[in-house]
């Protein structure tokens, strides 16, 4: 995808030095750390009818971040900002409204959907939940533009194949007319040529109904496949973001540089004289990366 940016001001997302502490249980702190920093001084934006891809390790601080994004927790300190109001302040109906403005597609379609439930339950769901009226033909219609069909409405989700989850997964997120989707490593359980699929129809889905996507995921090849700009996160920190093609031509920070070796390459000869990943513990300032400023912060 290109590295095209949103228009300077049009933001529906800004995230603004967020930070994230955690106080690990009593018996964890003789060994380890006083305090965990989730997440320090991240910062970023997202515009209408864009996808910002942040990458990252295991234990980065992605699902941190998602949390704190979609208000299921608050941050130490810092602000989201959705459509310009605090989500962290968000009370009642506003924080109802944040559920139907905000939709979220999860990592493995085997669990996310209820296997108690027809297709045609799991996608009047939403509407049911905040008491909006959806009919039959809404589902259909659903069904239709994740490339279904309406025969599926009859059927439970051990009946469908991973992929085909997915695509109920991304119906029942586009069932409010969502603003935003988050997408917490949607395709990361299936198969390649299915991710290939799927991101294909994400891209169909964007350009169709204008909602912005932010993609999170491991795979940094995956992430510049679909996103506008890329975020790369390492030890809770933020520490490259740009347009996609700049970030993946021009890397600056050398943790981002090896997630780009660790891509591979078909050519034998080329992958064997590729660096490797270094096998890291925890982030020092070697790697770039200084100590969290706000260690006080709880």
């Amino acid at each position: 995808m290109s590295g095209q940016t949103h228009a300077e001001g049009a933001e529906l997302l800004r995230v603004t030095d967020l930070v994230k502490h955690f106080r690990p249980p009593r018996g964890a702190r003789r060994d380890g750390p006083s305090v965990v920093h989730a997440l320090c001084s991240v910062s970023f934006s997202v515009g209408p009818a864009e996808t910002l891809g942040i990458v990252g390790e295991s234990g980065s601080g992605k699902t941190t971040l998602l949390r704190t994004i979609l208000g299921l927790q608050k941050p130490s300190s810092g602000q989201v900002l959705f459509l310009g109001e605090d989500v962290a302040q968000r009370r009642g109906k506003r924080a109802r409204a944040l559920q139907r403005e905000i939709s979220v597609v999860f990592q493995d379609p085997y669990t996310s959907l209820d296997p108690r439930m027809t297709v045609a339950d799991i996608l009047a769901e939403p509407a049911q939940i905040h008491r909006l009226t959806a009919g039959s033909r809404t589902a259909v219609t659903l069904l239709d533009q994740v490339r279904l069909p309406a025969a599926s409405l009859r059927k439970f989700p051990h009946e469908f194949s991973g992929g085909q989850r997915q695509r109920i997964a991304i119906a029942r997120a586009l069932a409010l007319d969502p603003k935003l989707i988050v997408l917490d490593e949607p395709v990361s359980a299936l198969d390649v040529s299915v991710q290939a699929e799927i991101l294909a129809l994400l891209n169909e889905l964007q350009r169709e109904r204008q909602v912005s996507y932010l993609f999170v995921a491991h795979d940094l090849a995956v992430v510049a496949d679909i996103s506008h700009r890329v975020g790369v996160m390492y030890g809770g920190q933020m520490v490259e973001l740009g347009p996609t093609g700049q970030v993946i031509t021009e890397a600056r920070h050398p943790y981002t540089r090896e997630l780009l070796a660790a891509v591979p390459v078909p050519d034998p000869q080329v992958e064997r004289a590729k660096p490797r990943m270094l096998q890291r513990q925890w982030p020092t300032e070697t790697d770039g990366l200084p100590p969290c400023p706000h260690g006080d912060v709880l």
